[in-house]
């Protein structure tokens, strides 16, 4: 298990090297594969549609779907080559993210230290916790041996606001490491071509943090703490309206409905914290105006923050997958090859599943600075390119080529 843990970071770095070598390659690779798929989902069903195995009344409906098949290839097709400028500002924006991680190794080890932090404040909580549960009267639960205690209404109150503390920094603490995430990025953005070389400092970012921008972090969280409260308190009286037999179909359903608009309501607010945190190191901003930077520029460039973040997404699920199968395959080889612990396990099967969820939550941890670092990336870049490259002139060279005016193709957005 320690090896695997130990390993999870080699062959993260790795995939990191993969995607910056080889991301245009794979990203075409998958879209053409994608594309011959569904054409060939579509001949085979229309060759089954003429054969003598199918009776009449299935024919049509066979040739219905093959139809449907080359008709969803084709709009795929021509929605690529409409968009084909910004798919490839996609893939360089992706390269740049892979190129900035490997660069700024350190960067890597920010999300571990905020999750050993996370953790130590959580046991610190739970210790405080513990002490505010046994305020009041002791009471004997039944004839059971376990007590029961009554609280006042000030250790309630203190009980609530515990709860709130515990939410609020823990969002607060994420907070500081997307902003130092996203502050590394922007310094190593705005000094790729300089005499630096592209270099960022991990410990400038959390002096900015600390320094010029906590009171945004914090007033940033406090949302996200809010937005999450109300979740989980309306989650508690779903339940408890659902433990006291509320059998009316209309009910559950608007339950339901509450329940989905809430959750989107509540990763609506963790995503525009997070371009909201780029803006800050951007900008210099408060969060409010960050926050409004940030939805305008995403109301300016959908197609773009649409392509980043599927690529993005697709490469972090296929990263966290490899390296989880990277892990297993090893465990399961060191398990069957090295004798001594071949003869003193009933079966490897469990270590190589443990082996592999390590892996995968190691990389999820690992590969959230990748996500972060290609917003900021692209935040970055689309700010360099509204002002002309005026601000931006020291952008990495990868991107040099996809920067232009945007006078003429943004005068609509002017009143946005």
């Amino acid at each position: 298990m320690l090896i695997a843990f130990g390993l999870t970071f080699v062959f993260s770095l790795a995939y990191m090297i993969l995607l910056r070598l080889c991301a245009k390659v794979i990203i075409w690779v998958t879209f053409i594969a994608t594309v011959a798929f569904i054409i060939i989902i579509g001949i085979l069903l229309f060759s089954k549609s003429g054969s003598g195995e199918v009776d009449d009344g299935n024919k049509l409906t066979y040739k219905v779907f093959a139809i449907i098949c080359w008709s969803v290839a084709l709009i795929i097709l021509l929605i690529v080559f409409c968009i084909c400028e910004d798919v490839q500002l996609g893939i360089a924006i992706i390269e740049a993210a892979a190129t900035f991680t490997f660069s700024n190794c350190v960067v890597i080890l920010v999300p571990i230290v905020m999750i050993i932090v996370t953790c130590s404040y959580i046991v610190y909580w739970l210790v405080c916790t513990l002490y505010i549960y046994s305020i009041g009267n002791i009471t004997q639960y039944g004839r059971t041996p376990f007590p029961s205690i009554e609280w006042e209404s000030s250790t309630t109150n203190l009980w609530y606001y515990q709860l709130l503390a515990l939410v609020w920094i823990v969002a607060f603490l994420l907070a500081i490491e997307q902003f130092t995430i996203a502050a590394t990025t922007v310094q190593w953005y705005f000094s790729s071509s300089s005499d630096q070389g592209g270099t960022g400092s991990v410990c400038k970012s959390i002096w900015w943090a600390i320094r010029y921008h906590l009171g945004s972090l914090a007033f940033g969280s406090f949302i996200v703490t809010i937005v999450t409260l109300i979740r989980f308190i309306f989650e508690y009286m779903r339940k408890k309206v659902e433990k006291r037999g509320a059998t009316n179909r209309f009910t559950k359903c608007l339950l339901a409905c509450a329940s989905c608009c809430l959750k989107c309501i509540g990763q609506f607010v963790l995503w525009i914290t997070k371009n909201a945190y780029v803006q800050v190191a951007i900008r210099s901003v408060c969060f409010c105006s960050a926050a409004r930077h940030a939805f305008r520029l995403v109301l300016r460039n959908v197609a773009r923050f649409t392509i980043v973040n599927v690529f993005v997404g697709v490469f972090t699920l296929f990263g966290k997958l490899l390296v989880g199968l990277a892990n297993a395959f090893l465990c399961w080889f060191i398990l069957n090859n090295w004798t001594e612990m071949k003869e003193n396990i009933y079966s490897p099967l469990m270590p190589t599943i443990g082996c592999f969820v390590i892996g995968y939550i190691v990389a999820d941890v690992l590969l959230s600075t990748y996500d972060l670092s290609a917003a900021a990336v692209l935040q970055s870049f689309l700010i360099d390119e509204e002002t002309d490259g005026v601000r931006g002139k020291n952008r990495p060279a990868s991107l040099e080529g996809f920067i232009s005016n945007l006078r003429q193709s943004t005068s609509g957005y002017e009143k946005i």
